[in-house]
């Protein structure tokens, strides 16, 4: 997902919570930033990141 649209996702999904179900490669003007950007809320973040928040969803249930 390019960066542009990343932003406008979370502009429009403001503050609501999100389980960031889906994540994928971010991209701005095509080059790889080595971030992942949720595709429901648009939150981007390291790769890192989301695999914690994976664990840790896992493991609390």
């Amino acid at each position: 997902m390019q960066y542009d649209e990343g932003l406008a996702l979370r502009k429009e999904w403001g503050d609501k919570p999100c389980s960031h179900p889906v994540v994928v490669k971010e991209y701005y003007l095509g080059s790889n930033t080595g971030d992942r950007v949720c595709t429901t809320c648009g939150l981007s973040s390291s790769k890192e990141y989301f695999d914690d928040l994976a664990k840790t969803s896992k493991e609390t249930k």
